[in-house]
Order: structure tokens, then C-alpha cells, then sequence
């Protein structure tokens, strides 16, 4: 683990913030090093609001000030306290459309898998309020596609994308996901929930699916003493670590604090060997050792893998956007951290070319026939270079 003068040559104040309420409550560090740095240190308090906002773990914050009882400006711990209370409605919400959705995507005999989100909260964390989620996944077998959308659609929720049944071979072919929008409950709450029948893109290469993860189910305990059906805590991470690590590759901070939540939780059940294998196996290995490098480093996890490979990673990149071609570019960046200079000449080559597929936009702009879609690729391309030379 990192000292805190190590931390500070990369680090700003503010940063460096965040790594000492994780480590307080990991328990890697004391509170009374965390209460003699805000006495030593001056703190932006609104540039620390900004951050942790963006890299949403105002929840987790929150419970840590409140619970240690930990000075801070009044006008931020003001703004938390209400921010919490909307993050507690929400994941209520999320809570009860997932206790309603399960049972009912079985009905149909259909088996589907929950990860991130609510799930991972009241799972892993000492109280689901202290994870923000914004929408539901669920993994799903792309089989199951056409009744999950049926009955979604027949029960009020409405498809993000306006896409033609027609045009879903397209979609399972060279997309990941397809989002719906809850219907709204007495308070206006809605949230989105995708399925996902790839955890990755097609650019990133191959990964394990559904067929691969479904094998690993097993009940598990929540918080509130209800029984589950859930991953095995080794392979919920290599779910969860498939966005965490390698599509967004630590780009918010809240994922370094999820991966860090299951390995704490879960650390005598954890089967590392297997985790590394199926990192290999993909070519994945260099986001795996920088991740495990992070959680070391800045969170003082220890794991019972010898010698580690000092593969770099890059912390709190994240940014306001949320979606786009910007957004896009910028995780394009991101991943390209961890790789060699061929491999980040390949990929960013793939995920280009990728781009220029017709997204769910492009869809829903043609009515036409599915083997028209291919077409649309060119006028896209023009688009984009007229853009690119007008701009």
C-alpha cells in the first residue's frame, strides 16, 4: 500500500480524499490519519463535491462521514444528505423492479442473471445506500431476446430504441445490449434496464457469456436476510470486472471500491487461479494485474498471488459525460493505458471501424429491409467525414 506522501506526488488533495474514506473503510487505514491529513491539508470542498459526484460514491461518502463523525464544510455534507435521500428512493425503486422482474422472467421459464447495480450493493457492501446505480443489467442469453422484449413491452416499460424486430439479428450480431425504460412509479422514478447478452463489445474480442456464467449459480444471504440466486463471488467478479477493468478501465473510481467490496466480502471463497485463467485465456491478462496493482496500492488489498506484474493504471479519468461519441473516444483512451503500442494501434483500429457500424440511431432511422443495413455503413462514413472537415 502506498503511503500517503507517495499518494500526494500523483495525487491531488482532493483525490487523495477518496483513497483515505476508502481505506477507512476497508480498514487498511485508521481514522485518526485521515482526521490529521484534514487538519494538515487544505481541502477544495467544492472541487471535492464535483469529484465525487462524477465518480458517483456520494452514498459512500456520506456514510463515512456521518458514521465517523468527520468534520467537513457544511454546505457539501448538506448537499450529500440531500443527494443521499435521492439515491435511497432510487435504489428502493431499483430494488422492488428487480424482486418483480426475477420471478416474472421465470414464469417464462427463462433464467436470467443480475450483476452490477442493486445487486452488487446489498450483496457486497455494508448497506446498498452507499452504492449509486443508474440502471439494472441483466445478462441474458441472446436466445431469450425476443420474449424478454415481448414481455417488457407488453408491461409498460418502452424500448430506449425505436428498433424493428426485423432488425434485432443485426443488433445481437454486432451490439451488446438493448435498454428499456421503466414505467414511472407514484413519484416519477423510472431507471433503465438492459439486457445484455455480451459483456463486452465485439472490438474488445471474445469473453465469457451467459452459457459460461450461467453454470455458476448459487444462493447467497442479503443483508436483510432474504435468500438470492446469484454468481458465485468469483465469477460476479469476472462479470463485473469485464466493465471495471476492461471497458471502462477504472475510469470511475466507484469501481475500484466494487471490486474491492467483493474481495473483501468474499475473500475465502475467492478462486484466483480460475480469474486468472479466464484474464488469459482472452488476452485480458495486462487489465487484471493492473486492477489487482490499484486495489493494492491504493486500497491495501493484499491477494495470494505472487509477484504481480507492475502493469500502470490510471485513476479518477472519469468526466461529466455519460454517453456520445466523446465518451466513446475517451474509454477508447482509457483502455489503451494497459496495452503496447501494437495492441493499441489494433484495437483502436477495431473499435474505430466498429463505430462506423449503424448504431440503434442509425436503425431507427430506416424502416428497410435487414439486408439493407449494411448499406448504411458508407452514408455513415460520409457523414462522418463531412463532419470531421466542416467542423
Amino acid at each position: 500500500m502506498l503511503s500517503i506522501d507517495q499518494l500526494k506526488r500523483v495525487y491531488t488533495n482532493e483525490q487523495l480524499l477518496v483513497i483515505l474514506f476508502t481505506r477507512l473503510y476497508f480498514g487498511t487505514q485508521g481514522i485518526d490519519t485521515l482526521r490529521e491529513f484534514l487538519d494538515r491539508e487544505t481541502i477544495d470542498w467544492m472541487s471535492f463535491y464535483k469529484l465525487i459526484s462524477v465518480n458517483d460514491i456520494r452514498g459512500f461518502v456520506y456514510h463515512i462521514v456521518s458514521e465517523s463523525k468527520i468534520d467537513m464544510d457544511a454546505s457539501v455534507y448538506s448537499a450529500l444528505k440531500k443527494d443521499v435521500m435521492g439515491i435511497s428512493l432510487f435504489g428502493a425503486y431499483q430494488a422492488d423492479l428487480l424482486r418483480r422482474l426475477k420471478p416474472a422472467f421465470e414464469q417464462l421459464g427463462i433464467t436470467v442473471i443480475p450483476y452490477k447495480g442493486r445487486v452488487l450493493a446489498e450483496r457486497y457492501y455494508s448497506s446498498p445506500l452507499l452504492r449509486e446505480g443508474s440502471d439494472i443489467d441483466f445478462l441474458i442469453s441472446k436466445d431469450d431476446l425476443l420474449p424478454l422484449r415481448k414481455y417488457l413491452l407488453e408491461n409498460g416499460f418502452m424500448s430506449t430504441y425505436n428498433v424493428s424486430e426485423h432488425q434485432l439479428g443485426f443488433a445481437v450480431r454486432y451490439h451488446r445490449e438493448l435498454p428499456f425504460k421503466s414505467p414511472k412509479d407514484r413519484m416519477g422514478i423510472s431507471c433503465s434496464v438492459e439486457l445484455q447478452w455480451k459483456l463486452l463489445g465485439s472490438y474488445f474480442g471474445p469473453f465469457p457469456q451467459y452459457d459460461f456464467f450461467i453454470q455458476h449459480l448459487q444462493p447467497y444471504t442479503t443483508a436483510d436476510g432474504a435468500t438470492q440466486m446469484g454468481l458465485a463471488p468469483t465469477y460476479d467478479f469476472l462479470c463485473v470486472a469485464s466493465n471495471h477493468l476492461i471497458k471502462e478501465a477504472l475510469a470511475r473510481f466507484k469501481y475500484v471500491i466494487d471490486l474491492a467490496a467483493i474481495i473483501h466480502t468474499s475473500s475465502g471463497q475467492m478462486d484466483w487461479g480460475e480469474i486468472n485463467r479466464q484474464f488469459k485465456q482472452h488476452r485480458f491478462s495486462n487489465f487484471l494485474w493492473s486492477g489487482l496493482r490499484a486495489l493494492e496500492d491504493i486500497v491495501g488489498l493484499q491477494f495470494p498471488i505472487p509477484d504481480i506484474p507492475a502493469v500502470p493504471y490510471h485513476l479518477f479519468a472519469a468526466t461529466e459525460l455519460r454517453s456520445g461519441k466523446a465518451l466513446y473516444l475517451a474509454l477508447i483512451k482509457q483502455t489503451n493505458l494497459t496495452r503496447s503500442l501494437a495492441g493499441r494501434i489494433k484495437f483502436s483500429l477495431r473499435a474505430y471501424w466498429y463505430w462506423l457500424l449503424p448504431n440503434y440511431k442509425d436503425l431507427e432511422a430506416t424502416k428497410g429491409p435487414a439486408w439493407a443495413i449494411p448499406f448504411l455503413i458508407p452514408v455513415k462514413s460520409l457523414k462522418f467525414i463531412y463532419t470531421y472537415l466542416t467542423k
